[in-house]
């Protein structure tokens, strides 16, 4: 039968879980630092310094932005791209302290899904597909820009040029890295694309982009064990309860199994001892073998879809359901034996109770 880990030396949260409580075994440092890391670097990132003359913010203010006004990045630019503002405030909250359940990893889920989506390569709302109407050339003759549309950026060489030496403009931001902008939709890095899919080997945003600090988030949150806590347990009450965990646990059927073998668990009455049975079975941490199980005690507590995996539970059963369970796990009332036949009583070995027989003996 299972023994009770030692305590872990860490602090570790103890969470509601559906019908239960857990406590938490999560490694989520990595997502934690990652997520940090992320934020002060897009905070250390200025509008200036990516080319973007009309917005005294950071990188970080801009992906805040519930939609980025064109004029941000030039006049040129689209008229509204979606931001990432509630995306970010609840990655900030799960990275201080998760809460483990369903609904934040569907949310987990769903950023990951809006970030993949966005960042399609042929996606428009990629921030490297972000067209404009860029000048790329100067006709010498007319000191007229060439003009096409490119993507990612559009303060290139030609433009600072265009400004400065036929315009009269002062410009006091310079070019964008020519690694920023493109021809083609898919190929520009600008650094707001840096911030959300990049690798950290790019400059101006040199740490792995939101899309790394999600996944890596996820994956905590995946890999959490839970720890179903003696004092909120797993109720085995309802109707079919009682088989679908003496089917579905296996710690759970083999400790059935062993009781209905042994003569302790047998009353002097020929039933089976359920009272003693259910000290035994609430008294005792139970082992979970493999996911499928982990499963089917979230099932039992009514915590479906919780991400992580159950370890080791704490049940609380009805005499009634122990019973059942024994007969599944094929208990029977002991056989009397029948006396041998040199055994057997004669009528005078009877012991007499009838009132007429004692009066003729005494007579």
């Amino acid at each position: 039968m299972a023994k009770r880990k030692k305590p872990l030396k860490k602090v570790e949260p103890v969470i509601s879980m559906g019908n239960g409580k857990s406590r938490v075994e999560y490694s989520g440092e990595g997502f934690s630092k990652l997520f940090n890391d992320w934020k002060t670097a897009a905070k250390g990132v200025t509008a200036a310094s990516m080319g973007v003359t009309r917005f005294k913010g950071t990188l970080y203010d801009i992906l805040m932005r519930h939609g980025i006004d064109g004029r941000i990045m030039g006049n040129s630019g689209p008229k509204e791209t979606p931001g990432l503002a509630k995306e970010i405030e609840l990655l900030e909250r799960m990275a201080k302290q998760p809460t483990f359940s369903p609904q934040e990893y569907k949310e987990f889920k769903a950023i990951i899904g809006k970030l993949n989506e966005h960042g399609a390569t042929d996606s428009d709302l990629n921030p490297r597909n972000i067209a404009f109407e860029g000048i790329v050339g100067i006709r010498p003759r007319t000191k007229k820009p060439v003009k096409k549309t490119i993507y990612g950026h559009y303060r290139t060489d030609d433009y600072i040029e265009y400004r400065t030496d036929y315009k009269n403009k002062v410009e006091s931001v310079k070019a964008a890295d020519d690694s920023w902008w493109d021809t083609s939709k898919g190929e520009a890095t600008p650094p707001m694309w840096q911030a959300i899919y990049g690798d950290g080997n790019l400059s101006p945003f040199n740490k792995p982009g939101l899309v790394a600090v999600v996944t890596e988030g996820a994956k905590a949150i995946i890999d959490v064990v839970h720890h179903i806590e003696e004092d909120a347990p797993v109720k085995i009450e309802q109707a079919g309860a009682a088989k679908f965990a003496y089917e579905g646990i296996s710690e759970i059927r083999q400790m059935m199994k062993v009781m209905v073998r042994d003569d302790e668990f047998t009353t002097k009455a020929g039933n089976f001892a359920t009272t003693r049975a259910r000290t035994r079975l609430m008294g005792t941490p139970i082992n979970v073998a493999n996911n499928t199980e982990s499963e089917k005690v979230k099932t039992l507590l009514n915590a479906k879809g919780t991400p992580g995996f159950v370890e080791d539970f704490y049940i609380y059963i009805s005499r009634r359901q122990v019973n059942h369970m024994a007969k599944l796990a094929g208990w029977k009332p002991p056989v009397k034996e029948e006396p041998k036949e040199d055994e057997k009583l004669t009528s005078d070995d009877r012991e007499v109770k009838d009132w007429r027989t004692i009066m003729k003996v005494v007579v």
